[in-house]
């Protein structure tokens, strides 16, 4: 609803503004995030973790195990992209996680996701490390995220794409 001000100005003109309501600012980002400077090269930016076991990753640490390129469909901006991806049972196997184990995503925004082990390497979760040969932004998902192929049976399970990933556990 719009407010009317009137008043009354020298020589008796009528003078009226309308203000329409202050509204927020709609983000296009369906991440939800503005920009933000990306994680230096020794910044601890993703903790794997099982029990007592827990290994700790650096940007560059990620940039430096084996990985391939994978293009799909980024259901969040409905557009084809190529990631560079790391199997996310690379991962699992670096700190002894097996199929049974209930496996907690954590997101920097404490979004949290949980389903067993074995349907993420059902699905073949991928850890997203790099988009179009750049690194992930902040404000894009990143700067690590879980992303699907299309053939996965999560592709459009919208709640396993965890983004800006913070940690993956078992407890």
């Amino acid at each position: 609803m719009n407010k009317v001000i009137a008043g009354v100005v020298a020589g008796g003109l009528l003078l009226s503004i309308q203000i329409a309501p202050a509204r927020a600012a709609e983000s296009k980002n369906p991440y939800g995030t503005l920009a933000v400077d990306p994680a230096g090269p020794t910044e601890i930016i993703f903790t794997l973790s099982k029990g007592s076991r827990k290994t700790e990753f650096a940007y560059g640490r990620l940039l430096k195990m084996k990985s391939t390129v994978i293009t799909i469909n980024e259901p969040f901006i409905k557009k084809r992209q190529s990631f560079t991806v790391i199997p996310l049972s690379k991962l699992f196997t670096l700190v002894g996680i097996t199929a049974q184990d209930m496996v907690t995503t954590t997101a920097l925004n404490d979004y949290v996701f949980k389903d067993k082990a074995a349907n993420f390497l059902k699905a073949n979760a991928y850890l997203a490390i790099k988009k179009n040969g750049k690194a992930i932004g902040y404000d894009e998902g990143g700067p690590i995220r879980l992303i699907y192929s299309d053939s996965s049976s999560w592709a459009n399970y919208l709640d396993s794409w965890n983004w800006s990933l913070a940690s993956i556990s078992v407890k």
